[in-house]
């Protein structure tokens, strides 16, 4: 009877997971190619990048954002020079010098109650004159068609805010092993009907790429209003929201791609920066946490326990929890195997959820303490709770 609710409970905490999951992909819209729009519609557009140690990232982004099919005299780009120490800035400074439309702003020092990537934002916003406003990651490489299918997407649903969501590049072991778990527990925990919903408040952005209507974003008074925030673009989205303004949330594979980790400790840090706030706050990232755990942990062992007891004693009992076991496990693997495959990684990435709930843990625990001692360190500097001062470390 212990192996049967074993596998009862494992697989009705499987079985609500993949519904939530499937009913999200099922909600999940992608940017058509907004080729039906002329080029005498498309408004004036000004790419924004914030810039801080990114000398291994700016020149493919500038690369792609240069490239965009978008007429000439309508596109500007300002990239934001937030105190990088690398070679970023000489990168930029050849870009500029061979493209007019590019211009290198420094954000300055980083005042108190500022984070650093709202201020290099609304830096760069203010210093923009255009009707649209693009944000984009210096981690990004955009396609030629992503400005054009972008203002086309938000003309056509009437949206003052678009959040693009790019095709996520996975080249090591670890972003490989954790960021495909981490997909599918968001995609089993948030609600993206609601979100893409004008009458619901509840909003969750990409900050790689944003696309908001300049009246709309001065009007909530932009990245300024969320200086503090460290989740600045979810903030921003439901500050859009909260005023009446139209927000939605596409998939845009085709027409950006990301690679946000280059390596274990930036992955560690970045992802124990955003944790809580992706997953609903510290209770609800522990909760979710245990639930991976019993899940990542329970899947083999259940199966091979529950087989060996229904051969070693064939009752209805043993049986059912060995059926029960193996058609969860049937599903669970299958999901973890289809997603690494569409994440364009080997197969057999699907077969590690228990290590991968097991590291995940460990920084979700890590992310929550961060919040807890107030204390969130990120690219060198470490910033306080939101809505205290921040402040940089040596």
């Amino acid at each position: 009877m212990p192996l049967l609710i074993w596998s009862s409970a494992f697989a009705a905490l499987v079985a609500v997971a993949l519904v939530r999951a499937v009913r999200q992909f099922r909600c999940y819209e992608s940017l058509t190619d907004g080729l039906a729009m002329s080029t005498d519609e498309m408004p004036s557009v000004t790419v924004i990048v914030p810039m801080r140690n990114e000398e291994a990232n700016m020149g493919a982004c500038l690369d792609g954002i240069r490239a965009q099919d978008y007429p000439h005299d309508r596109l500007d780009i300002i990239v934001v020079d937030d105190n990088s120490s690398d070679g970023s800035n000489a990168l930029v400074r050849q870009q500029a010098a061979a493209d007019g439309r590019v211009r290198l702003i420094g954000a300055g020092p980083l005042p108190a109650g500022w984070a650093g990537k709202p201020h290099a934002c609304w830096q760069g916003a203010r210093g923009a004159g255009s009707e649209w406003l693009c944000f984009l990651d210096a981690d990004t490489v955009a396609a030629p068609a992503l400005l054009r299918a972008a203002v086309a997407g938000a003309r056509e649903r009437q949206l003052d805010m678009l959040s693009l969501a790019p095709f996520q590049e996975l080249r090591f072991f670890f972003d490989r092993l954790l960021l495909p778990f981490g997909f599918l527990a968001i995609a089993a925990t948030q609600d993206l009907a609601r979100v893409n919903s004008a009458a619901s408040g509840e909003a969750t952005a990409n900050g790689q790429c944003l696309l908001i209507r300049a009246h709309g974003y001065f009007a909530v008074a932009g990245h300024h209003a969320v200086r503090d925030e460290i989740c600045e673009d979810a903030a921003l989205a439901r500050r859009i929201k909260a005023a009446g303004y139209r927000f939605a949330l596409l998939g845009a594979e085709r027409f950006i791609r990301t690679r946000m980790y280059g390596s274990l400790s930036e992955l560690w840090e970045g992802l124990s920066k955003n944790i809580t706030e992706v997953y609903g706050g510290p209770a609800a990232t522990l909760a979710i946490s245990a639930a991976a755990l019993f899940l990542g942990w329970s899947a083999l062992p259940l199966l091979a326990a529950t087989l060996v007891a229904a051969i070693a004693e064939p009752t209805a009992a043993s049986i059912a929890a060995a059926a029960v076991a193996l058609a969860a496990d049937g599903a669970f693997f299958g999901t973890t195997i289809a997603l690494a495959c569409r994440l364009k990684i080997p197969w057999w990435y699907g077969l590690l959820p228990p290590l991968a709930a097991t590291i995940g843990a460990v920084l979700a625990v890590n992310g929550v303490l961060a919040r807890a001692r107030g204390r969130v360190p990120w690219k060198g500097r470490v910033y306080v709770a939101p809505g205290t001062a921040v402040t940089r470390s040596s």
